[in-house]
Order: structure tokens, then C-alpha cells, then sequence
């Protein structure tokens, strides 16, 4: 199992939709909107690391609001 953080930021005004759209999807363990640099924080759980691409791709991005990501991958 692979734990990765997804950092969002969102088009003004969508935080609530994005966060959730976020937490309806089974792979996304928590959601929350924060304030700094970024507008919301994802935890999520994939089976593979070769999974993570295409769960991005899929699921994330194709969520109206995300402006961008970035993933940061849980190393211990």
C-alpha cells in the first residue's frame, strides 16, 4: 500500500466543491481545505505505486476547480 499527500490548489471559490468531490472517491482517506501556498490537502491510499500516475490522471485532475498538484509519496 502507498501513502501519498495530494497538495491542490483551486480555482477561487471551489474549495468546498473539489473537497467533495474529493472525499467521494474510495482512494482519498481525508480531505480538508487549508490556508498557505496550497488550498487543500488529500491523503490517499493506492495498492501500487504504478497505480498513482493514472490515479492522478483519472480521478483528480478531471475534478472541476483543480487548478494544479503536487504528490508528495510517503516514504516511511
Amino acid at each position: 500500500m502507498i501513502t501519498a499527500y495530494l497538495l491542490i490548489v483551486s480555482d477561487p471559490g471551489c474549495e468546498r466543491h473539489v473537497v467533495s468531490e474529493l472525499v467521494s472517491i474510495d482512494e482519498v482517506r481525508e480531505a480538508s481545505i487549508v490556508y498557505g501556498d496550497y488550498d487543500l490537502v488529500a491523503r490517499v491510499d493506492i495498492e501500487e505505486i504504478s497505480d498513482l500516475t493514472d490515479f492522478i490522471l483519472e480521478k483528480i485532475h478531471t475534478i472541476v476547480g483543480i487548478r494544479r498538484t503536487s504528490t508528495l509519496i510517503v516514504a516511511e
